[in-house]
Parts: structure tokens; sequence; C-alpha cells
């Protein structure tokens, strides 16, 4: 711990110069050691050059967790660990540098940048694995390279190649620890985080293939979480208009909202399936029955209101002053062979 904390006072020193020097340029003849000797004179195996990468390593993993509300701060003290190791251990493959350098100003959050360093710090932790671990930590490493191609591509399918060529030993049991680790991890991501929830969804996915890989799914049970999860695409919203119509639920997901006079007329579609909601409605007018020329398009079958039909479409507006539209809808509906459809729970929640 002594150690650890002379190296991080010896950090801030070089933060608080990098910082506080700017543009200004340096004279004479400057040495970082303490005892003022040659600062060329790097020894990689001295034991400051060892707690050097130690926190180094504490910096890496945490900024390739990082998510957008930490990221700067991650990426800082990641790029001030570099620094720092660079000067005290030395860069002569020129590694060190690079990442700095990628790492910039830390201004623009880099999903891809994050996943190749997940990758660094995963691929470090299998290389130094024991006989115990060695299998789960290499099926970490997998999914460290699935997330790295979801997040930066493969054009080249050598990160593939790495992934089929690992032949982490099919061990049931740690494949299943690490899906339970990104299920806690997929579980624990803020929903309103999308890129954190995209990304803990694709590692999750990943890690739940490993498992079925690794241990089969006799149950069906892991393939139904996958089918639950989809391809991680962001969840959908809220329509401004939804309803379930003939037994399908359906998101009316954008609204137009044109004015003529004081007639409104509004037109919603499910931009996944391009079903349409429309209606008319006079601008301020509320109460039952207020909705006119209302129409259902599905599946490409215009259906029109019946009121005679045992439940008889009925609508409530209870909002409508010229920036929203608020209300309920529910009911029968005729296609042209004359056939009910029923609607459900129809909600309609419109702001223009």
């Amino acid at each position: 711990m002594k150690k650890l904390h002379v190296l991080f006072l010896f950090i801030m020193m070089i933060a608080v110069t990098v910082t506080s020097c700017d543009d200004e340029p340096l004279e004479g003849v400057f040495s970082v050691t303490g005892d003022g000797s040659d600062p060329d004179a790097i020894d990689p195996d001295s034991e400051e050059c060892q707690t050097a990468f130690d926190v180094l390593a504490v910096t890496q993993a945490t900024f390739s967790g990082a998510t957008a509300s930490n990221y700067a701060q991650a990426c800082e003290a990641y790029s001030i660990a570099l620094q720092a190791t660079i000067a005290v251990c030395g860069d002569s493959s020129g590694e060190l540098q690079s990442m700095l350098t990628s790492l910039g100003d830390c201004s623009t959050a880099d999903p891809c940048l994050q996943a190749r360093v997940a990758t660094n710090v995963a691929l470090a932790a299998f290389s130094n694995a024991s006989s115990d671990n060695e299998e789960q930590l290499c099926v970490a490493y997998s999914n460290a390279l699935s997330a790295q191609i979801a997040a930066c591509g493969d054009a080249d399918g050598n990160i593939q190649l790495t992934i089929d060529s690992l032949n982490c030993g099919g061990d049931c049991a740690a494949a299943q620890e690490a899906a339970l680790v990104a299920q806690e991890e997929f579980n624990a991501v803020d929903t309103e985080d999308e890129d954190a929830l995209i990304a803990a969804c694709q590692i999750y996915t990943a890690a739940l293939e490993e498992e079925i890989a690794a241990c089969g799914d006799e149950d069906g049970s892991l393939t139904a979480i996958l089918e639950d999860l989809g391809d991680c695409s962001s969840p959908a919203r809220d329509g401004f208009v939804q309803g379930t119509v003939g037994g399908d639920f359906i998101n009316f997901n954008t609204t137009n909202v044109s004015i003529s006079g004081s007639l409104l007329s509004v037109v919603s579609t499910d931009m996944d399936t391009g079903d349409t909601f429309r209606f008319d409605i006079v601008l301020e007018q509320t109460g039952d029955s207020v909705m006119q020329n209302t129409i259902i398009t599905k599946d490409g079958v215009v259906h029109t209101p019946s009121i005679e039909a045992t439940t008889p479409f009925v609508n409530n507006i209870t909002a409508n002053d010229g920036t929203t539209i608020v209300g309920t809808f529910s009911g029968a509906f005729t296609n042209p062979d004359d056939e009910e459809v029923l609607t459900v729970d129809g909600v309609i929640n419109i702001v223009y």
C-alpha cells in the first residue's frame, strides 16, 4: 500500500505539471527522480516501475468499463497513469505512447477504444492464468473479443479467428460464471443510458452463447433469454398512440399533426410495421366521441370504427389544448369484408 501511495503522489505531480504549464516552452535540464539522478537511466525492473504498472492496470480496467457519466474522469486517470509509467519505466516499443495518443483529450467517449482496452485487460489476465482459473479467464477473453467485434467491427476477420483458436476447453462451470457476471452487469445498467445498455446486452449475449456452447441448453432456457435480448438494439420508446388491435399490440411511435383552421388531422405510424392510426379532431374539443374519421390501417388493410357492434368504438379526449392531445379509445373496427377487429386499451398521448 505504501508504494501505491507514493506512486499516486508521483502521478499527481505529473498531472499538476501537465495542466499548469500550458504551452510554455521548458528550458534547462530537468529530472523526475527524487535524488536528482539521470532520468534516462530507466530501470524497468525497479520497484517504482512495477508499482507504476500496478496503478496503470487499475486505471486501464476502470477506463475499459467506464460509462458515459464517468468516461472523462476515467480517461484522464488512465492518461496520467500512462504518462507516469512512460516516465518511470520507459516505452521502447512505443505501445504506451500510442495508447496515450489514442485517448486524445478525453472529451468524447470512444466505445471501440474501450473495447480494445478491455480486450487487453482480459488478455493480460488470461496470459497470467493459473491452472485453476485458466478456462474461466479464457472464456472472459473470448467474451471481450466478441464485445470488441460488436464495438469496432472485424473487417479482416482476425478477431473471430482468435476467438475460434482459443478452444477454452468447454468448461461449463467457467462459462456459467462468466454468464452470471454478464447478467449482473446487464441488470445493473441504467436503462436511460442506451449506449451502456446496448454494450452490456452484447456482452451478455456473447456470454450466453459461450455457455450454450460449453454446457448445452437442454431445456431451452438460455435460448429463450437470447430471444428476449434480441439484437440488442435500442429499446422501443412508448409511442404517441398505443393499443392492442386484433390481438396484436401496436406502438405508433411517430406522429404528424396538420392544422387547417380549427381542425387537427393526426396520423400516427408504427415505424417498424408501417401500420397507421388516423383521426381528425376540432382544436380544444374534449369529452366522449369527439374523434372524427378514425381509421386504422393494419397489415395494409383499412379498418373503420363500428358503432353498431356488440362492443362499439368509443373514445374520450381529456386534453386538446393546441400542444397536446390526450385520451383513450377502444371497441370494434370492421375491415372491408365487414369482419370485426377489436381494439383494446388504446391510449393517446400526443405532444406536437
